[in-house]
């Protein structure tokens, strides 16, 4: 039962409980009033009994002018007379006994309805404090989350920026580019000027790559199983929605510059990404901001699903369009 439910049954429960207790008030009020009544028509007969008790025994003194019999006409008297006005008081006290019993009921009944209401208020306190709890874990959750991310991220720039190409010059080997610089002289000698473009077929340009990659991984595959690695965390988080996923994940596509995302797009489509970078690529978007002009063959887009390139407005019509 959730927390709306009980409220709307402690409100039921506290409107039977208040007509009640006035049936129950009013009950035991005439209660009161029969007992006070019988109580003190129990007690009369009772004094009565007894003050015709005495004047018997005066009178049968006064007026018995025999010995050894005046005792046995007092009690024959007492027996037939007073006896019976005592069984009747007797028999009053009784009832009113019955009756106070019976107000008791009633107040045990009353007594019993509030601790129903009472155990329904703590099982309320609980529900509140249970769903308070819950929402303390998910922020908590959220925050380790946040944490790991950002650290991911940091990560990533380092990675990024740990990368260095040198040449031999003058018998020295110099540094001639770093960080996301790299990635530009990665582009001139992965995709060379003097190949015609929007000619070359996406096998041939995914064999270029691949020797590429071959001959730069010590620098270029700490990269992208990192990106992997990134994207695959977002996706695995059960703490998000996927909207937040997908905000998560344009935090790490702003840091991700034309020529990166160009191996990026040509690493989902080798032989090493096709089956786990490409999806998360398309999932979240990851391509929206892509340079055509940079690739070897503009139809080689064509590989990767809309979604893939879709800004937040193209994205929602996509998956509007999928659920229907």
């Amino acid at each position: 039962m959730n927390k709306t439910e009980l409220e709307k049954e402690i409100k039921e429960a506290s409107e039977r409980i208040k007509s009640r207790q006035i049936e129950i008030e009013s009950e035991i009020e005439r209660l009161s009033g029969q007992i006070s009544k019988f109580t003190n028509w129990a007690w009369a007969f009772v004094w009565i009994g007894a003050l015709v008790s005495v004047f018997a025994f005066i009178y049968f003194i006064c007026t018995n002018t025999e010995t050894g019999f005046g005792l046995n006409l007092v009690g024959d008297f007492m027996s037939g007379t007073v006896a019976s006005v005592w069984s009747l008081a007797g028999l009053f006290f009784i009832y009113v006994a019955f009756l106070g019993q019976k107000q008791q009921l009633l107040n045990q009944q009353l007594e019993i309805m509030y601790s129903q209401l009472e155990v329904k208020y703590t099982r309320l306190e609980l529900s509140g404090q249970k769903a308070e709890m819950a929402e303390q874990n998910k922020t908590l959750r959220r925050q380790r989350f946040e944490n790991t991310f950002f650290q991911l991220l940091n990560n990533h720039q380092e990675i990024v920026n740990g990368i260095d190409l040198k040449r031999f010059h003058n018998g020295t080997w110099t540094t001639f580019a770093e960080g996301r610089d790299c990635f530009n002289s990665f582009y001139d000698k992965a995709f060379p000027k003097n190949i015609p473009r929007n000619t070359e077929l996406i096998e041939d340009t995914i064999k270029r790559y691949n020797a590429f990659y071959t001959a730069n991984q010590s620098d270029l595959g700490h990269y992208f199983r990192h990106i992997y690695h990134i994207l695959k965390f977002i996706k695995n988080s059960k703490e998000l929605t996927n909207i937040q996923k997908f905000n998560y994940t344009n935090l790490l596509r702003a840091l991700l510059s034309s020529h990166e995302l160009v191996f990026i797009f040509y690493n989902g489509l080798a032989e090493h990404g096709k089956e786990k970078l490409k999806p998360l690529l398309e999932e979240f978007s990851i391509l929206k901001n892509m340079d055509f002009q940079l690739l070897m063959n503009s139809t080689h887009k064509d590989e990767y699903k809309e979604i893939a390139f879709a800004s937040s407005v193209e994205r929602n019509k996509i998956l509007k369009k999928k659920k229907k």
